[in-house]
């Protein structure tokens, strides 16, 4: 036992000193979506090359951070962080403790923007992975806006992937998706490339471009990088988890969490996706979204409309707005909104799924959408909760 006045201090400096101590590469990601699929892509790819270790879960933030990085023994080679804010200064700070010698912001979108009033500020918050780490080698989207914006004002080595600019040192795109995964084609620094990745997703092309940026400034081939796609997995709870009910319809289980554009990338999927059967929706509120709130779920809903559903079951304190959303585009045959996770979710929408059909999952974490799941029979287990 050792007696400090503060223990978040003393365990952050603690921390800092374990990562001196064994000199780890430290590869740093952050970003509004993507940051946790890109930290688990990026693991799979290193870890048969290198001694790696990653953080677990979520652990992104001012307690997770130091804690992954104490969970490397001293035999760690390379350490994989997810940096994770809510507020101005708070990656700043991440990298004040964890050092990373290769940094890389994923996305900026609007998660978080209802405490940081405006995706302006959601921008320079993410940017304070490259501003704290100046002479590490930056990983930008060449795809977004605002980090391309971060890019112009970084001096250091950099990597710039893209799905639209076939110049850039990372460039993949999908041919096409299906349940099985992704069919990817493009080239890592010139070098061409063809497989198919089982991760489910046309947005997951973005974090496995990231990944395989990250894992090209580690020190792996490009040759390496092609070889290990493959044998990636998207099996991260509650991130597109695919399930099978009893009565062989499918769940796309995407509640992990939720935000404006995340809710935009499933919808995207989604419509996109062909199924044998039909397509239904159990949809909860995205949270932190302050003022934004009534016109992210309007949005949500007009977006939803376009898919198709047969059935939407709406759970939480945003019907209403979701519901005017819905109604600009198409009414499904079956609506419902309950405040919170009822038996009638289970009677009566369960009851409603068939063999061939496809009903996704998707809500922020304050929601805890798992609760339905519990409730219905699977075939294959949801797993615990990280």
């Amino acid at each position: 036992f050792v007696q400090v006045k503060d223990t978040l201090q003393a365990l952050q400096a603690f921390g800092r000193h374990w990562r001196r101590k064994h000199g780890f590469k430290v590869l740093g990601i952050t970003g509004s979506n993507g940051k946790t699929s890109t930290k688990e892509f990026l693991y799979a790819l290193l870890k048969d090359r290198f001694r790696t270790h990653a953080s677990k879960g979520s652990y992104n933030n001012h307690w997770g951070v130091p804690l992954s990085i104490l969970e490397a023994g001293p035999e760690i080679t390379h350490l994989i962080l997810e940096m994770g804010m809510n507020h101005i200064g708070e990656i700043f700070k991440l990298c004040q403790i964890a050092e990373p010698n290769i940094v890389g912001v994923t996305t900026v979108g609007r998660a978080h923007i209802g405490e940081l009033g405006s995706q302006e500020n959601v921008a320079k918050a993410k940017e304070e992975i490259y501003l704290a780490c100046p002479s590490a080698l930056h990983i930008f989207n060449g795809d977004n806006e605002w980090t391309m914006r971060m890019e112009t004002r970084s001096h250091g080595p950099k990597i710039i992937f893209s799905a639209f600019n076939a110049e850039r040192e990372v460039h993949f795109r999908a041919q096409r998706l299906n349940w099985e995964g992704l069919d990817i084609i493009g080239h890592i620094k010139g070098e061409k490339g063809h497989c198919w990745v089982h991760v489910l997703g046309r947005h997951n092309v973005v974090n496995l471009m990231a990944a395989s940026a990250f894992a090209l400034a580690a020190g792996m081939t490009p040759s390496e990088i092609w070889a290990k796609l493959p044998t990636i997995n998207d099996t991260a709870w509650g991130r597109n988890q695919v399930l099978t009910l009893n009565n062989g319809a499918k769940i796309l289980f995407d509640a992990y969490n939720a935000n404006p554009d995340s809710v935009t990338a499933l919808l995207k999927n989604l419509y996109e996706m062909e199924v044998p059967g039909r397509k239904f929706l159990v949809m909860g509120d995205m949270r932190e979204l302050g003022s934004f709130t009534e016109n992210a779920h309007e949005e949500a809903g007009e977006k939803a409309g376009a898919v198709g559903f047969e059935g939407i079951w709406y759970v939480g304190e945003n019907g209403a707005a979701f519901q005017r959303g819905l109604n600009k585009v198409a009414k499904p045959n079956v609506f419902h909104h309950s405040p919170d996770v009822d038996e009638s979710i289970n009677s009566k929408f369960l009851g409603l799924l068939r063999d061939g059909d496809l009903v996704a999952v998707k809500a922020s974490r304050g929601i805890a959408l798992e609760r339905v799941l519990k409730a219905w029979p699977l075939k294959t287990p949801l797993g615990p909760k990280p």
